[in-house]
């Protein structure tokens, strides 16, 4: 594979260790920006002209095939980019494929957001609100309930071979899930994947950044 390199702007968060997890697994060079959420270093003006939504994280490829830098931003775009790009780590067939954008849109649009309303609400909220914590906690549960059931008939979210979905949703279990529900002794395939993930050199290294 050619040479290339990347500029990862990112944070030390699951979205920016997805980000991370695909960079590394795909062994691509790249070059960390880290950005201090609490300094709102993500809404500088700088930033904000690379990616106006001005948030984390955002993935710059200057690789030389365009006339322009390639901006891709959040983290269900960056891994579709990057295995577009090297052809890694996504199914070849049509069904695999298929099960694979599937899970990366249930990770990214369903669990992802569910995890984020349950912080917001139970962790965030200047005044606890029962009807918002019981809503998201009850969400969470359920979509975990769908994650355990899919894992426990297959090895891996798109089935048989370990995909990008897997780097996506891989940080949601080991950062969000040990907020809530705590652990995952109540959900064995879930917590299996995850120690299997977990083992692999190049999450190990991502999961570090921008350490």
């Amino acid at each position: 594979m050619h040479c290339i390199m990347i500029d990862l702007h990112t944070t030390a968060t699951a979205n920016g260790y997805k980000a991370a997890l695909v960079l590394e697994e795909m062994a691509l060079p790249y070059r960390v920006i880290a950005y201090d959420l609490t300094k709102g270093e993500h809404l500088a003006p700088a930033y904000l002209q690379l990616n106006p939504v001005g948030r984390l994280p955002t993935i710059v490829d200057h690789d030389g095939s365009s006339s322009q830098p390639i901006v891709v931003y959040g983290t269900a775009a960056i891994a579709s980019y990057l295995a577009d790009k090297t052809g890694l780590y996504m199914p070849k067939d049509v069904a695999g494929r298929a099960a694979c954008q599937q899970w990366i849109g249930i990770v990214s649009s369903d669990l992802g957001p569910a995890y984020t309303g349950q912080f917001v609400f139970n962790v965030l909220a200047p005044q606890a609100d029962a009807w918002a914590i019981q809503f998201y906690d009850r969400l969470v549960t359920r979509l975990l309930v769908v994650v355990e059931a899919r894992l426990a008939a297959n090895d891996y979210l798109a089935g048989g071979e370990y995909s990008i979905a897997d780097m996506l949703a891989y940080p949601v279990a080991a950062v969000s899930a040990k907020r809530f529900p705590g652990n995952l002794a109540d959900y064995p395939a879930i917590a299996g994947w995850a120690g299997r993930i977990a083992a692999r050199p190049a999450v190990q290294r991502a999961m570090r950044v921008p350490a």
